[in-house]
């Protein structure tokens, strides 16, 4: 595999407006543009069971988009946030390597499956996130 640039950073916060207002009024990266995706992600397969519980604000812009999710409901987000704290939680790099090929060497790696695996409902594989935080402190975000 070989992997380019970064092109997206996921970050977990608690407060969300916080986050857009210090990133925009503060740190000079704006717009973010708020969303909630919980909708969409109530008709996906996510790990085997149903939807997120996320609210998320995203920024787009240069060369790296920057996404921060706030979970509001019990679930992996909310899981990270209880165990590991606000901070970067997933990131994204330019590659021409397949979904399948990326998530089976890191599952290779790692003996581990993704950490979040995202299907639309007929079985066809959304996002992953392939894990290997163990191995490269690392929750690689994976497009089909």
């Amino acid at each position: 595999m070989k992997f380019g640039k970064i092109v997206h950073i996921g970050i977990v916060v608690r407060d969300l407006e916080k986050a857009v207002s210090i990133f925009e009024e503060r740190l000079g990266i704006k717009p973010f543009e708020l969303d909630n995706p919980e909708p969409f992600f109530d008709t996906m397969n996510v790990s085997g069971g149903r939807g997120l519980k996320i609210r998320t604000a995203t920024y787009r812009g240069g060369d790296c988009e920057i996404e921060l999710v706030m979970p509001t409901g019990e679930g992996l987000y909310m899981d990270w946030l209880n165990t590991r704290g606000p901070g970067l939680h997933h990131i994204k790099f330019d590659s021409e390597d397949s979904y399948e090929a990326i998530v089976g060497t890191a599952s290779q790696i790692s003996g581990r499956p993704p950490y979040l695996e995202v299907r639309q409902p007929d079985g066809t594989p959304l996002v992953a996130y392939a894990d290997l935080l163990e191995e490269a402190g690392l929750l690689l975000e994976v497009n089909s």
